[in-house]
Parts: structure tokens; sequence; C-alpha cells
């Protein structure tokens, strides 16, 4: 939660909890302000309270999640560069070999399409001796590749979660703005009724609880 934030939060609980806690102010005012109304006040602070916590932990974990989706992605990206140049390399005169790998295609950078041609090139490769052996002399052994594919499905599920949570993040911050607006206008108004029946000298009353009426 931003400081500005718990800045209006508190100037809104001072204000609601200095009105409900003086009898002499509720009494005065109690011709537009009923107890009914006054009782508005805890409930709508209540709420913007607890959207504004809901939406700082939905906001941490959303963060968590697309760090985690990112940093395996970059992780198996690095990976299948370095795969794409070991095979280029070992296979720098064979077009055909080249070919049947993809490496005639660029990486895209949109992920359904980069996820789909590591997918597909690491079947080929996994499906191809000639390959796999010689992988095998720079350290890129099946067990490692079987892993990288496996990177490829965990990273599915990653970016799944980290959408999700992304979301669950932006409609905590539309409930955070949402219970906001409506504790600040309750505040404004319920200012605009107290400078009706405290003018002067006799505002000091409301400095006492800590009001500051402007």
């Amino acid at each position: 939660m931003s400081q500005s934030h718990e800045s209006q939060l508190e100037k809104c609980r001072v204000l609601i909890e200095g009105v409900n806690s003086n009898d002499a102010i509720k009494t005065r005012i109690a011709p537009i302000y009923t107890e009914e109304k006054l009782a508005n006040g805890p409930v709508l602070f209540t709420n913007a309270k607890l959207a504004a916590n809901h939406q700082t932990k939905e906001k941490a974990e959303g963060t968590a999640a697309v760090k985690a989706f990112n940093g395996a992605k970059d992780e198996l990206h690095n990976n299948f560069v370095r795969l794409r140049h070991s095979v280029r390399y070992f296979f720098k005169s064979d077009v055909n070999m080249q070919n049947m790998v993809y490496l005639n295609e660029d990486i895209p950078g949109n992920y359904a399409q980069w996820s789909n041609l590591i997918e597909r090139t690491l079947s080929v490769v996994m499906a191809t001796p000639a390959i796999t052996e010689k992988l095998s002399l720079v350290n890129i052994s099946t067990d490692v590749l079987t892993g990288w594919q496996d990177d490829l499905m965990n990273i599915g599920q990653l970016k799944i979660v980290a959408e999700k949570e992304d979301g669950e993040a932006q409609a905590a911050s539309v409930k955070k703005r949402e219970t906001m607006a409506e504790l600040k206008a309750y505040c404004s108004d319920l200012r605009e009724c107290l400078n009706l029946f405290y003018h002067g000298s006799e505002r000091q009353v409301l400095e006492q609880v800590g009001i500051t009426v402007k």
C-alpha cells in the first residue's frame, strides 16, 4: 500500500472515528447525519482498508508469478540458443539438416510461436541420432534435452499461473479504487456537513478530536 494511500485512509479514519466518538458532534449534525448514516462510515473505511491490503497481497503474488515465468523462460531461451548454435556448428555444411531442425526460422518474440518452435526443434533433435551424438560432445545429452522438454511444459504452466495472478491483481486494484472512491466521497460530504454546523472558534471542538475541516 502506497504511503499516500495510507495517508488518505488515516485522514478518513480520524474524521469518522472523531465524529462517531463525540456525542455532542453527532447530536449537532443529526438532522443530516442520522445514526444509520454515521454507521456507514466505519463500514466504508473497513472495506477500503481490506481492499487495499488485498490489493497489496495480490500485487505481490502477481509480481512473483510473473518473475518466476520470465526467469524460467529466459533460462530455456538461452539453452535453446545454445542448442541452435551447436547444431549449426556441427552441421554448417549440411543445409538439409539445418532446415530439418528449423535453423532457417528466426526465434520469434511471440510466446506461443516461441514455444512451438522449441517444441518442434527438440522433437526433431531427439529423434535424430546423428544430431544427439554430436550434441553429446558439448554436454547436451539426451537427458539434458529431455529436461528442456520438461522445462517447456513447466513454463507453460507458469504462464497460466502468471496470467491468473496478474488478472487477480488487476481486479484487486479496481476494487481498491472503487472502495477508496466511496470512502472519500463519504468523508468529503461529512466534512461539508460539519462546515454547515461549525464556524469560527467553534471549530476547536472538531480539532479536539483530530478533525480538520477544509
